[in-house]
């Protein structure tokens, strides 16, 4: 009993060891090239993407940095500068009235 488990075991690796044995199709020469020319073309989309996707970015980023900054200087606080009064209008000048008359300090 033992050796047709045996032989079945041995046949069974036999069939599995010859199927997987098996070659595929070899690929013509215009099927390489068109694997080829896909692969390319599939590799030329990609950095066409990439390239479309950074500059898409580089002018996103600079829109969005000249909406703040355009803004911000709208927002600024102009608060601070009404704080500081203006100056005070220049009052009108008389000149006393003096009624001694001008004499030297000193005397010769």
């Amino acid at each position: 009993m033992e050796k047709t488990y045996l032989k079945i075991l041995v046949m069974l690796l036999g069939v599995m060891l010859f199927a997987a044995c098996e070659r595929k199709p070899a690929k013509t020469k215009e099927q390489v090239m068109q694997e080829r020319l896909t692969e390319r073309v599939e590799r030329w989309k990609a950095d066409m993407s990439k390239k479309c996707r950074k500059e898409i970015e580089t002018k996103a980023v600079a829109l969005t940095d000249s909406i703040v900054i355009v803004q911000a200087k709208q927002n600024r606080d102009t608060s601070i500068h009404s704080i500081i009064p203006g100056r005070p209008a220049r009052p009108d000048y008389k000149p006393p009235t003096d009624s001694v008359p001008v004499k030297p300090f000193l005397k010769k």
